[in-house]
């Protein structure tokens, strides 16, 4: 299993207490990070940046990720891909949006990017989105993703299902044959600390981000069926000031669950 956290989580907290990304990076190797999962804005932001941490730290990168706007045509999601093999990872996770959420343009996109990434050796996925007017925030709507393009990975998501309150332990249960990474995000009922940003989820009350085995997301079940496949631990809308503990929690809590 090789265990990664976002880039730019990492990053959010190392602005706020003014280190250097390479001391951030390193200092959670240190409590088992093996790799950064890097968003396509960052590898463009901040290529020198990642390059030094790259060389400076035991992280490799282990997987790119992007949101990707269907209305402007499929470069966004090439580039994503080209930049994957850049950096040496096999992974790109896409987002897919578009103005109107139709599902045949979205499934067109993500065909289109499939196709692509075969051709460069690059396995595309997508996961359940915590966002109330996505197509995919449900099982149904993911699925039908996953049945229209054979060669589609998924990379599932843990603490997104809140947002219709589906079963997360049910849904992996379903999804587990094309299940080929995880996001590990935990949610908690209140927040930890007073400028944590809380979900909205379909009955108006929130949910809120949480490292990961500290809140009531089902994980452990989760990681008992997950095997040794990649997991990236996730803590967007965490407090900037905690969230370098935050990842370090995360990353100790998994390796003592999976130990």
């Amino acid at each position: 299993m090789t265990l990664s956290a976002f880039y730019e989580n990492i990053r959010t907290g190392a602005v706020y207490h003014g280190i250097p990304m390479v001391e951030a990076v390193s200092a959670l190797c240190g409590s088992g990070l093996q790799g950064i999962y890097v968003s396509l804005d960052s590898t463009r932001q901040y290529a020198d940046e990642i390059e030094e941490v790259l060389q400076k730290t035991d992280a490799e990168v282990t997987g790119l990720h992007a949101w990707i706007d269907y209305d402007g045509g499929t470069g966004a999601s090439h580039e994503l891909i080209d930049q994957s093999v850049r950096l040496g990872t096999d992974h790109a996770l896409i987002v897919p949006v578009c103005t109107d959420q139709n599902f045949d343009r979205l499934i067109a996109g993500m065909r289109d990017a499939v196709d692509y990434g075969v051709s460069r050796g690059v396995r595309v996925y997508m996961e359940d989105l915590d966002q109330m007017a996505s197509p995919y925030n449900n099982l149904p709507g993911l699925k039908r993703f996953l049945e229209a393009i054979p060669e589609l990975y998924c990379c599932f998501d843990t603490g997104n299902l809140i947002m219709v309150q589906e079963d997360e332990v049910a849904a992996f249960r379903q999804l587990q044959g094309r299940i080929c990474a995880l996001h590990l995000k935990d949610r908690g009922m209140t927040a930890k600390n007073p400028d944590d940003v809380g979900k909205e989820i379909r009955d108006g009350t929130y949910r809120y981000p949480v490292p990961v085995g500290s809140g009531f997301i089902r994980i452990p079940e989760i990681l008992k069926m997950a095997g040794d496949i990649p997991m990236i631990v996730e803590l967007y809308d965490y407090s900037p000031a905690y969230m370098l503990d935050g990842i370090r929690k995360s990353l100790e809590w998994v390796r003592e669950t999976t130990s």
